[in-house]
């Protein structure tokens, strides 16, 4: 089974500490290809470099199901341009926001989110649209630059531990949902740590993509219903 995991940035340095840990969230049989868009922003943290970055990562969609890839992931957790990819495709895509959220939602009642400063917003459109408001008690910002979760983990863990106890001790979280995909190497020992279930987004949404291809399931296309080909409607046009 081959998972393509499409990075929607160019940032080298986000991209290389990626890598290792995402192999490891998979099974021996699954191969996970590390993708990252060919053009740009090199950050994903504001609407405009998601629309920025729409048409390249709708390209490297396209691209994974033509190369017979089984299922794709988007690695962000703004879940960038999800029900265009959705549409763009028939084989299975996820995205760690809405995989997250759902998992965290069956460990427990009310979910605290560890989210970056400048995705804030986006994360509070997604746990509304998603229909989590309800589940999700409070937010957090973790103030440190995707880059540097991953290169400074000592200096930014402080940061991270402080945001989870003041979400158990001021809010009564009783599951914790990280809420940016460069937040991965912080999970090791923490749960233990705090006997809360600390969520990885993306985690789930290779595990999810995973379970999906396994059950031979994807996404509804009357739900995901697809772009007509150019010059069969009207109004229809051709996708970069």
């Amino acid at each position: 089974m081959r998972i393509r995991d499409i990075v929607p940035v160019r940032s080298p340095k986000v991209i290389n500490g990626m890598t290792i840990q995402r192999e490891r969230w998979a099974r021996p049989d699954v191969e996970i290809e590390v993708v990252p868009i060919e053009r740009g922003p090199f950050s994903m943290e504001f609407a405009t470099e998601e629309v920025l970055a729409g048409p390249y990562i709708l390209e490297a969609v396209r691209k994974a199901e033509n190369d017979g890839v089984d299922a794709v992931v988007l690695d962000c957790c703004v879940d960038p341009v999800l029900r265009a990819a959705r549409e763009t495709v028939r084989i299975p895509v996820m995205a760690p926001a809405h995989s997250g959220l759902h998992v965290a939602s069956m460990l427990g009642y009310r979910i605290a989110v560890l989210g970056m400063r400048n995705g804030q917003q986006a994360l509070e459109e997604h746990i509304r649209a998603y229909g989590f408001d309800h589940k999700v008690c409070s937010m957090h910002i973790v103030d440190c630059p995707p880059a540097d979760l991953i290169e400074s983990q000592e200096y930014c863990r402080e940061i991270v531990e402080r945001e989870i106890e003041a979400a158990l001790r001021n809010h009564r979280a009783d599951v914790i949902l990280f809420g940016c995909t460069a937040m991965s190497g912080y999970v090791d020992g923490l749960t233990k740590r705090y006997d809360v279930p600390i969520v990885e987004p993306m985690a789930c949404a290779i595990n999810m993509a995973i379970n999906l291809v396994t059950m031979g399931l994807s996404h509804s296309k009357i739900c995901y219903e697809e772009l007509p080909v150019r010059g069969t409607a009207p109004g229809s046009i051709d996708l970069p």
